[in-house]
């Protein structure tokens, strides 16, 4: 049996999650959610928690009991904090784990159209906030075909009705609303592209925290490429998704940083599993030392990231206070 260290300790304790949320919490306070009215925001993130545990928990992405893919997962978007405003990124977060909840239920079972449907019904409303997102639609093909073993003619018709039901549905409503020259506007951004590798737009924040996303990705990446061998063959083909997704992401960002707040928001959810493999599954010393570094980087991350928008929410605060006394 693997001696278990601090590492390994925390990583199935019961208090991870909890203290992930506070951290959350208060990096959202600290950050202006209440001034920002980011509750639409707020709302995505809490939903999207919930269906992450549960897609933990269905599917046995870890060998032991933990809840360290949630935990991570918020403590990353903590990190990210600056992008939370970002409502397309909030939705785009929801949409990508509700779309890998409802496709991991296709596993090996060709007659699943329903859960097809579902999954890239998700895919096709997030493409209403991010058109290019449909560049995703042939990769997700393929992996149904190659790691869920699910691609038949019934659950190719059912991916292309559930893409197409969204605008379906609520394309009259946008058309009404704002006239027929929104569809060729917003299909128009599918072949619309900045130049190649422009990061002119981004700045210190945006770089750091995506350069500690990513690591944190390449990190997950390498260990579970190899040492995965040693989960069930329905888990590593899970985590191949996770992992394929995330390279493909990665090199999108690195093409079109313009894209920035929707395309980290997806990296996010798929580092957080793998890295959370990392976390709790690794027992040697270096690991265990890397466990410390990670956590003591991400919270000096958050609270760096945190200090720029609290420290002006702090400001007014004291203002508004001091007007109430007597001076």
């Amino acid at each position: 049996m693997a001696y278990k260290r601090f590492q390994n300790t925390v990583a199935e304790s019961k208090l991870l999650l909890p203290f992930s949320i506070a951290v959350t919490a208060a990096a959202l306070y600290l950050s202006g959610i209440v001034d920002g009215g980011w509750w639409v925001q707020l709302m995505c993130l809490v939903v999207s928690t919930a269906l992450l545990v549960e897609l933990n928990n269905t599917n046995q992405l870890l060998r032991v009991v933990s809840q360290c893919t949630p935990a991570v997962f918020l403590l990353l978007v903590s990190v990210a904090i600056g992008i939370f405003p970002e409502l397309e990124a909030g939705i785009m977060q929801l949409c990508m784990i509700a779309l890998y909840y409802m496709l991991f239920h296709c596993r090996q079972r060709k007659e699943s159209p329903g859960w097809t449907f579902y999954g890239f019904f998700c895919l096709g409303l997030s493409s209403m906030v991010f058109p290019q997102v449909l560049y995703y639609v042939p990769l997700f093909w393929v992996l149904m075909a190659t790691c869920l073993r699910a691609m038949t003619a019934k659950t190719f018709w059912a991916s292309l009705l559930g893409l197409i039901t969204p605008y379906w549905l609520g394309g009259p409503v946008i058309i009404y609303l704002r006239g027929t020259s929104v569809i060729p506007e917003h299909f128009s951004h599918l072949w619309t592209f900045a130049p190649l590798g422009d990061y002119s737009m981004l700045g210190e924040q945006e770089w750091l925290t995506a350069g500690w996303v990513i690591l944190l990705a390449l990190i997950g990446i390498v260990h579970y490429s190899r040492l995965g061998y040693q989960d069930k063959t329905r888990t590593r083909l899970l985590h191949e998704i996770f992992i394929t997704v995330d390279i493909v992401s990665i090199l999108f960002l690195a093409l079109q940083p313009q894209y920035y707040a929707i395309l980290l928001s997806i990296i996010i959810v798929n580092t957080s599993p793998l890295i959370a493999h990392f976390l709790t599954l690794t027992h040697t010393w270096l690991t265990n030392i890397a466990f410390h570094l990670i956590i003591v980087i991400t919270l000096a991350l958050i609270a760096y990231n945190v200090w720029m928008p609290s420290s002006s929410f702090l400001h007014n605060m004291a203002i508004q206070a001091c007007s109430y006394l007597p001076l």
